[in-house]
């Protein structure tokens, strides 16, 4: 009965730091992705949908997509 407890614990251990160990690495690969975004001059803006074409265009400088009842 006891060896059944410890290996259990054992397995919810494995378990715990297996999944804190992912979480960091997946950190670690999100953080050097910004970095290099960043010494590239990379820059994310966000987006809008036009509703006339379903093209996605700059939100912050919105330009004209060419259909005819274009909103921007």
């Amino acid at each position: 009965m006891l060896l059944k407890l410890v290996i259990l614990a054992a397995a919810i251990a494995i378990a715990w730091y297996g999944f804190k160990f992912v979480g960091r690495v997946e950190e670690q690969r999100k953080a050097k992705l910004a970095r290099r975004a960043a010494e590239e001059g990379q820059t994310v803006t966000d987006t809008v949908k036009c509703p006339s074409c379903d093209a996605y265009v700059n939100a912050a400088a919105p330009s004209n997509c060419g259909q005819a009842d274009c909103p921007y």
